[in-house]
């Protein structure tokens, strides 16, 4: 009985080796089966990709402006305002009703034109009166010289004589005088601006009676900080908005550089001179746009294209045409900035003219992409 069971026992682990052994055989050949049909697929992809013409790598786009090689200047924008010196309020210097006003706002004078008469009547009636005076001096005069001539006058009533007819002619003097103030005349050409008084009116000195302009030359008077002191002179550019004449342009220089620093804001003043002017008033705002720096044949760039890294270094990005297909290098170059102005820097580096830089899209980059142009 005891050998039965042993012989059963042996029987069954022959079996169970036997059924272990085709198990793994199994295994082995579905992975190698699939190993086989994952290769098979990697390859039936990479044919795939060759043959799809839409399959596309996605680079990134930027847009970008070429390095030019010009005439650069940088300019400082200051405040200024038109003046003349031709415009000028008229007041009467002598006392007296307004006879007659012999111009019209809006005309055209002369200098030396009569503006204003103002009534003298008083005037003319006192020097009447010393005038018959003076004759009746004069009279007295020469009969006390011939008297004195004769060795038989007094000489204090010669004296007397004298002292009366010179005091007379000095009196009618200041009369003449004052009677000519009663006329007022234009003191240079120009145009009637403003008639403050009417006909009838009482003139007296220091009262305003019109206002005569002349604008055929004006000054434009600014003032700039005393940093631009050896950068601005006489002959200097400057360029002239005119805001209030839908931004009217004038091209000039400077005409006039002051000698003298406000000690209040540390400015010092310039003045241009505008000739033959047709269009501007005294008292205008203009926009003054002064040239500080210039430089001939400077690499120019647009502001946009530079960038900075952690070292606060500046620099671009310039492109280089692929071999194959549309896409564009990247390269990394750095320059130093020397003005800006207007949306363009003057720059120095290893950039030359018609260097492609990156313009838009910089940010989004790096030296080591391939990129293509918007």
């Amino acid at each position: 009985m005891k050998k039965k069971f042993l012989y059963f026992i042996t029987i069954g682990t022959v079996l169970s080796s036997c059924g272990t052994a085709e198990s793994n055989q199994a295994l082995a050949d579905l992975e190698a089966k699939r190993d086989s049909l994952k290769s098979a697929l990697v390859l039936i992809n990479e044919q795939i990709v060759a043959l799809d013409t839409a399959a596309t790598i996605n680079y990134p786009i930027v847009t970008a402006e070429k390095v030019k090689v010009e005439d650069f200047s940088h300019k400082v924008q200051i405040p200024g305002t038109v003046d003349s010196d031709m415009n000028a309020l008229i007041n009467a210097e002598s006392s007296g009703v307004i006879q007659q006003i012999h111009v019209r706002e809006g005309q055209t004078v002369t200098k030396g034109q009569v503006l204003i008469t103002i009534d003298s009547e008083i005037l003319a009636s006192t020097m009447n009166e010393l005038e018959t005076s003076l004759d009746l001096a004069n009279y007295m005069f020469e009969k006390q010289q011939e008297l004195k001539d004769k060795g038989v006058g007094v000489e204090i009533e010669y004296e007397q004589a004298k002292n009366q007819k010179l005091a007379l002619e000095s009196k009618i003097k200041t009369l003449k005088s004052q009677k000519g103030k009663t006329v007022v005349h234009a003191p240079f050409s120009g145009v009637i601006d403003d008639i403050m008084v009417t006909q009838g009116e009482m003139a007296a000195p220091q009262i305003p009676l019109l206002r005569i302009v002349n604008n055929k030359e004006v000054t434009i008077n600014a003032s700039l900080s005393e940093n631009l002191l050896s950068k601005v002179n006489v002959g200097t550019p400057v360029e002239m908005i005119f805001p209030s004449l839908g931004d009217t342009t004038i091209v000039s220089k400077v005409s006039v550089k002051g000698n003298y620093i406000d000690e209040t804001n540390r400015t010092f003043r310039i003045q241009i001179r505008i000739k033959n002017n047709t269009l501007l008033l005294p008292n205008q705002f203009a926009e003054v746009n002064v040239t500080d720096f210039e430089r001939d044949s400077a690499i120019v760039i647009n502001s946009e294209s530079i960038l900075q890294d952690t070292d606060n270094k500046n620099f671009v990005y310039r492109l280089t045409k692929s071999a194959k297909g549309n896409t564009y290098s990247v390269e990394k170059i750095f320059i130093t900035v020397i003005k800006q102005f207007e949306g363009y820097s003057c720059v120095e580096g290893s950039i030359k003219n018609d260097d492609l830089l990156v313009v838009k899209g910089a940010k989004g980059i790096t030296a080591s992409d391939q990129v293509i142009l918007q």
